[in-house]
C-alpha cells in the first residue's frame, strides 16, 4: 500500500466515521430511553473517540481530511431520513431496524479497516498498534451490542 493510497483509505474511513456518527445520534433522539438509548449513547461517544484517533492517524502519516468526503457522509445521513418507511411524519418499527443495521454494517466496516492496516502495515510506526488493537476491540463490541439489538429492531418491525 503506497502513502498515497494509505491516506486515501484512512480519509474515506474518517468520513464514514463522520456519518456513522451522526446517524448514531439521529438514532439515539428517536430512542431515547432503555437499554438502547444507553448503548447508543456509548456508541456516538466511542465514535467521537474514533475521529479524534483517526484524524492523529491521517496527520501522522502526512495526510489531510477531505471536507467533501466528509460533507458527503453528513449529507448521505440527512438525505437517509427522507426515506419514509411506511410512516410520513413519525418514527417507525421499520426506521429503527434500517437505521440499527446500517450502524451494525459500518461498525464492521471499522473492524476491518483496523485490522487491514494491521496487516498491511504491521511494522509502520506512524500507525500505533495499541491504536489499531484497541479500535478493533472497540468495533467488534460495538457489532455485539448492536447485533442483539437488531434482532428485537426486526421482531418490532417484521414480525
Amino acid at each position: 500500500m503506497s502513502d498515497v493510497h494509505l491516506k486515501t483509505y484512512i480519509d474515506d474511513h474518517l468520513a464514514l466515521v463522520v456519518g456513522e456518527c451522526e446517524l448514531a445520534q439521529r438514532c439515539l433522539g428517536s430512542n431515547h430511553m432503555g437499554e438502547l438509548a444507553a448503548d447508543l449513547k456509548q456508541l456516538h461517544a466511542d465514535l467521537e473517540r474514533e475521529l479524534t484517533i483517526l484524524r492523529d492517524v491521517l496527520q501522522r502519516v502526512g495526510g489531510s481530511e477531505s471536507r467533501l468526503k466528509q460533507g458527503a457522509a453528513w449529507l448521505a445521513e440527512k438525505v437517509g431520513r427522507l426515506k419514509p418507511n411506511n410512516e410520513i411524519l413519525q418514527y417507525s418499527d421499520l426506521s429503527r431496524l434500517v437505521e440499527i443495521e446500517a450502524l451494525t454494517l459500518a461498525a464492521q466496516a471499522r473492524r476491518v479497516f483496523w485490522k487491514n492496516l494491521a496487516a498491511a502495515r504491521p511494522n509502520d510506526t506512524r500507525l500505533a498498534a495499541d491504536d489499531i488493537a484497541a479500535q478493533m476491540a472497540v468495533a467488534e463490541r460495538h457489532n455485539e451490542m448492536l447485533d442483539r439489538h437488531l434482532e428485537n429492531a426486526a421482531k418490532s418491525a417484521l414480525v
